[in-house]
């Protein structure tokens, strides 16, 4: 019997029996007998089947896989994760990782101001809204109004143009002023697909010297407080460890040159990116 490399990439989540593929849960239904129930009811192609439980599944593999590993190795800090909206915004999807994610306080990523006005109405738990991609004055406002109503949000800096739309808001406004991260460009390259979105030739990120001014920046404004968070990316799709060896490697000397200087990023967590 071909059993379609589902011993490879199913994780256990689908089995055959009796020639039929088998979601393995609860009462085991069949995806044929679901299509066809479909089907009968007049309802045409292409057809989307989505899982809640892999959701709550992965998510609890993701903490239980990192929460391991700070035990193990003594780690005195903690792990947080934010799901990238880019990648899925159907209702269902965000609404079954936000219920899901609720115990871990599993946060949201936005990358326009639609995907943070979804991420402000979803978010739970004073869970981490990270902020990323373009920023116009329109933007980084939207950011202020979501620290003022009581979220837990950081936007990320990825040039010094940014950082002084930042200054010059939190001069203007008398909101809160969110947290601010950097984008840090490494040398460090990753592998795969997406290898050519890191390294010195990246498109986005500050370099050493534009980091260094930009504490600069936040120190005169006497927003250096605010500075929590440095954010990286090597690419996706990684098909090899070293490469993220390497970067982590090279962002926490990063790290710790800038608490050297003064700054006041937590050590107390990591953040990452997951994609579902």
């Amino acid at each position: 019997m071909n059993t379609y490399g589902l011993d490879i990439w199913s994780d256990d989540n689908f089995i055959i029996h009796q020639d039929e593929v088998l979601i393995n849960y609860k009462s085991k239904p069949s995806l044929l007998e679901i299509t066809n129930k479909i089907r009968s009811e007049d309802v045409r192609g292409p057809i989307i089947l989505r899982f809640p439980h892999l959701i709550k599944k992965q998510i609890n593999k993701l903490y239980n896989s990192f929460n391991a590993s700070i035990k193990e190795n003594n780690y005195k800090g903690n792990f947080q994760a934010v799901f990238p909206l880019k990648v899925n915004q159907f209702p269902f999807v965000v609404q079954a990782i936000t219920n899901e994610g609720r115990a871990f306080s599993y946060g949201l990523e936005a990358g326009s101001k639609a995907e943070l006005i979804l991420a402000m109405s979803k978010s739970i738990n004073n869970s981490p809204i990270t902020v990323n991609g373009f920023k116009d004055k329109e933007m980084v406002m939207l950011a202020f109004i979501a620290k003022q109503s009581g979220h837990n949000i950081t936007i990320t800096i990825e040039g010094l143009g940014e950082l002084r739309t930042i200054i010059e808001l939190a001069k203007e406004s008398s909101l809160k002023v969110p947290n601010i991260g950097l984008r840090v460009r490494l040398h460090s390259k990753g592998s795969g697909v997406w290898e050519k979105s890191a390294g010195m030739d990246a498109k986005f990120g500050l370099t050493a010297t534009e980091i260094l001014e930009a504490t600069k920046l936040l120190r005169s404004a006497n927003l250096l407080h605010k500075f929590t968070m440095i954010h990286f990316h090597i690419g996706s799709q990684m098909e090899d460890i070293a490469p993220i060896k390497r970067a982590l490697r090279e962002a926490g000397n990063i790290y710790a040159e800038l608490k050297v200087l003064g700054c006041y990023m937590h050590s107390s967590s990591i953040n990452i990116r997951w994609w579902t």
